[in-house]
């Protein structure tokens, strides 16, 4: 039988791993093919609760958006082009709208073809960089890079390393998929 107290913490942790992590959302508007193929989508609740307070302390977030367009074939999918990747820096002064609208231009069209089936792959990651802290750090365990020996240096990497990492795995991502369009709709619709 349960006691009163771990029926409690059972019931806290139920619903803490119910409640989503994130409410990052990558909505994608069209895919456009003229001379050139065009990626147009929406990025929601930028954000999460968590990141607000490094924007009011004054920080900096970071969203790293990866496009790719790929060829939708009967073994595995082909990627038509190099994936694209933007990144933009957040910072209190410069809040991004809400939703944050997007327009990338991912390659010339002369890859698509008319017959063969495409959709579009968005993933967007917002985080932060801790670099200037992983500094400081270094700094009031080893000493300054300049007086720093090969011991000194080596343990500085080890901590800048750890705290990039720390920061790097707090980061939220969301990604979204386009329907599968065939070229020659690709070139006369959107999704």
């Amino acid at each position: 039988m349960l006691r009163p107290g771990r029926t409690v913490l059972a019931l806290v942790l139920v619903v803490a791993l119910a409640v989503p992590a994130s409410a990052l959302e990558v909505q994608i508007r069209e895919i456009k093919v003229d001379a050139m193929v065009h990626a147009a989508f929406n990025i929601r609740d930028l954000l999460p609760d968590r990141f607000r307070k490094v924007l009011d302390d004054n920080g900096t977030l970071h969203l790293r958006m990866q496009v790719e367009l790929w060829e939708s074939r009967p073994v595995w999918d082909r990627l038509v082009y190099p994936a694209v990747i933007r990144v933009v820096r957040i910072t209190r002064d410069q809040p991004p709208p809400e939703p944050m609208p997007v327009d990338v231009e991912i390659g010339k069209s002369d890859r698509i073809i008319a017959t063969g089936r495409y959709y579009l792959h968005v993933i967007a990651t917002i985080g932060t960089l801790a670099e200037r802290d992983a500094d400081t750090v270094g700094d009031a365990v080893f000493g300054r890079e300049s007086e720093a020996n090969g011991l000194g240096s080596l343990g500085r990497l080890v901590v800048r390393t750890a705290l990039q990492i720390n920061d790097y795995l707090q980061s939220v991502s969301a990604e979204a998929k386009s329907r599968r369009m065939t070229g020659t709709d690709l070139r006369k619709t959107t999704p």
